[in-house]
């Protein structure tokens, strides 16, 4: 829809209607409908084609979780995540009618955002989905953590949960082109089959396997030396007590925690992990993208040259509409999404 076709037009965008006590309810989630936002000098309005959905979205959402990380999102208001965008209007020289960008747009149909605060999509280098994941914050995020913190050397076991997820499916590659042996986990037996036939994953475990922790030292004897840690809980403690020596724990996210408000109750369990971090000395290195933005120009040469000459693919969840977006994130959150989830609620004609 061009800028001249806007006066009828009205903005849908997804909200909370309560915030949720443990995992999202469907009647959690509400569509609303509002005027489309007028720009500024600066400003560019974008019609979203795709909106993301990833786990950090469950925090936002959360007003016990949000503290110290984001502020939480207010009833009513579109929930915040990046989406992929066409130009409907622009006041910024940078961008014109027509462009496809990305930004943090929100939930919504229609966003007005600072041109600065966007990046132009090369819409020949893969499809416009893939700018949220693979080419987006998923995928900066796992670059970041693989060549700035993690320290992997050719050889060495890497270990990295929600392995088809939009950061793990990354992580688990750029590891392998790096010539690291990989062992994944995902949340059934035909994700894991398809991480190592089409990711190049060494392995890849169950992890609603009765017996995952004796798998993950049974398929790692030598030990761990990266876990690129996305999920908390048991899968963590089965990775980490698996460590090597000098190993490194790349905590990136916990997204079996994200529908909880308290600490789980049972045994506390810290002296046993500092006495494993002394005995072992492991390294863990908490990681949060906005300390690595500089580093977009370099991911998307690296990694869009790897995608153009076929040593990377990925994998998309995709659902249709912006009234199914609260769906599709308790889906992510359950493990029912096969690949990295997106929403798109318009057409893509690119």
């Amino acid at each position: 829809m061009s800028g001249a076709n806007l006066v009828n037009a009205v903005n849908r965008r997804m909200a909370l209607r309560a915030y949720p006590d443990g995992m999202p309810r469907p009647e959690d989630f509400e569509v609303l409908e509002g005027p489309i936002p007028d720009i500024g000098e600066g400003e560019v309005l974008g019609r979203a084609v795709y909106l993301t959905v990833d786990p950090y979205i469950r925090v936002h959402i959360s007003p016990s979780m949000s503290v110290g990380y984001a502020p939480t999102t207010p009833l009513g208001a579109a929930i915040p995540g990046e989406a992929v965008l066409q130009v409907v209007r622009s006041r910024h020289p940078g961008f014109a009618e027509g462009d496809y960008v990305a930004g943090f747009g929100g939930w919504q149909d229609y966003c007005a955002l600072p041109g600065d605060s966007l990046r132009k999509v090369d819409v020949g280098l893969a499809p416009l989905s893939a700018h949220l994941g693979s080419l987006g914050m998923p995928g900066l995020t796992a670059y970041a953590g693989m060549t700035q913190l993690a320290e992997a050397k050719a050889g060495q076991t890497v270990f990295v949960s929600a392995a088809l997820g939009g950061v793990g499916a990354v992580a688990g590659q750029l590891a392998r082109i790096q010539g690291c042996r990989v062992v994944g986990v995902s949340s059934s037996a035909e994700k894991c089959a398809w991480a190592v036939k089409e990711l190049g994953y060494d392995a890849c475990l169950d992890r609603t396997s009765a017996d995952f922790a004796d798998q993950v030292a049974a398929v790692c004897p030598d030990g761990i030396d990266v876990n690129f840690e996305n999920a908390g809980g048991d899968v963590f403690w089965a990775a980490f007590n698996n460590m090597k020596a000098y190993g490194r724990v790349i905590v990136c996210g916990l997204i079996s925690g994200y529908n909880n408000d308290a600490p789980p109750p049972g045994p506390d369990l810290t002296p046993h992990l500092l006495r494993y971090i002394a005995l072992k000395r492991v390294v863990m290195k908490g990681l949060m993208v906005a300390d690595f933005w500089h580093l977009r120009p370099q991911f998307l040469e690296e990694v869009g040259g790897m995608i153009r000459d076929g040593r990377f693919r990925s994998k998309e969840y995709v659902v249709e509409g912006i009234e199914n977006a609260g769906n599709a994130l308790i889906d992510m959150l359950e493990g029912r999404n096969f690949g990295k989830t997106v929403v798109r609620i318009a057409d893509d004609p690119a």
